[in-house]
């Protein structure tokens, strides 16, 4: 008759099981953490995107005219007072939006590469009437092909393009 032996250590079964739950957690984290500046670029597109619409709604809900104003660095909403244009602080969503050294930002209107260094360039406007300037804007790092390519029509419409056509609004 044999006697039970004391098992020291684990089973096949248990370092199985082990591995299996390491691996699905470092997949997870791997997925999560990956694409560092190409995620925030694509989120920060994409925040503008929705950001230009909510603006080009209140322009037309308030009857006012506002504009977004692009720098090399930073973007801002404004408003139509007096003649003059005013950062818009309305709303709390409008505020200036910095964005660092490394992006580059280049506007277009009607086909024709706009100075974002002067103070009266550089501004899409939005209209009461829902219409707005037509406009095209390369977004993305600098001495990078990977750019973003928005498009905005005279009726208020942009559409996002990815150097791999993976995105559209």
């Amino acid at each position: 008759m044999q006697t039970p032996r004391n098992q020291v250590g684990f089973t096949l079964l248990e370092i199985l099981v082990v591995l299996i739950l390491l691996g699905i957690i470092l997949s997870v984290a791997v997925l999560s953490a990956g694409g560092g500046k190409e995620r925030e670029i694509e989120q920060e597109v994409q925040r503008m995107v929705q950001l230009i619409h909510l603006a080009k709604e209140e322009a037309i809900l308030n009857r006012q005219e506002l504009a977004v104003k692009f720098s090399p660095n930073a973007y801002e909403f404004l408003r139509l007072e007096n003649e003059n244009w005013i950062p818009y602080t309305e709303n709390r969503l409008f505020y200036q939006r910095e964005l660092g050294e490394e992006y580059e930002l280049r506007l277009l209107q009607d086909g024709i590469s706009v100075s974002l260094q002067e103070e009266d360039a550089g501004r899409i406007l939005l209209l009461s009437s829902g219409e707005m300037t037509p406009f095209e804007l390369y977004f993305g790092l600098f001495n990078s092909e990977s750019q973003y390519h928005l498009i905005g029509n005279a009726l208020g419409e942009i559409t996002v393009e990815h150097p791999q056509d993976l995105n559209h609004v």
